[in-house]
């Protein structure tokens, strides 16, 4: 036995509960069960949470595939797989793009439209409801703290 990592484990293990990414990771577990929670119980029973991260980055006018694959953050692979998926569930429709033959211009559907304000809702929904739990106050100072965090770690957003 090395008494010395030992120590050391006993030492990382005691922080672990106040540890911010296992924190965030929780309170992000809790969040996804949150909404899949709310959009089934609003009728979207086989909607995909994954499929969530692409289909609200599509703009209203539609976007162009290797756009939205970069706002969503995902490979151009990955989000092959969630165009389909989401153009099978009727939430969106491809079309070819007008003046470059190798991009697909991505649109919401009526569906997909109606899915993007129910989500939303439903964010907002736990929005109020960690409000009530820790307060206005903390609530907006978390905010405030994240979006820095966000906004120095990825400009661009």
């Amino acid at each position: 036995m090395n008494s010395s990592l030992d120590e050391q484990l006993e030492q990382h293990l005691a922080q672990r509960q106040q540890s911010l990414i296992r924190m965030l990771g929780l309170l992000k577990k809790d969040m996804d069960c949150r909404i899949m929670q709310k959009l089934q119980q609003k009728g979207y029973n086989n909607f995909k949470l994954g499929d969530l991260v692409l289909i609200v980055n599509i703009d209203p006018q539609g976007i162009i595939n290797n756009e939205l694959a970069r706002k969503a953050r995902i490979t151009k692979q990955a989000m092959s797989k969630v165009v389909k998926n989401l153009e099978a569930g009727g939430f969106i429709h491809t079309s070819k793009h007008v003046s470059d033959a190798r991009a697909a211009v991505i649109s919401l559907t009526d569906e997909g439209k109606k899915l993007i304000i129910c989500a939303a809702e439903s964010f907002q929904e736990i929005q109020t409801e960690y409000t009530a739990i820790v307060g206005e106050q903390d609530a907006d100072a978390l905010k405030q703290i994240l979006r820095k965090l966000v906004f120095s770690l990825h400009p661009e957003c």
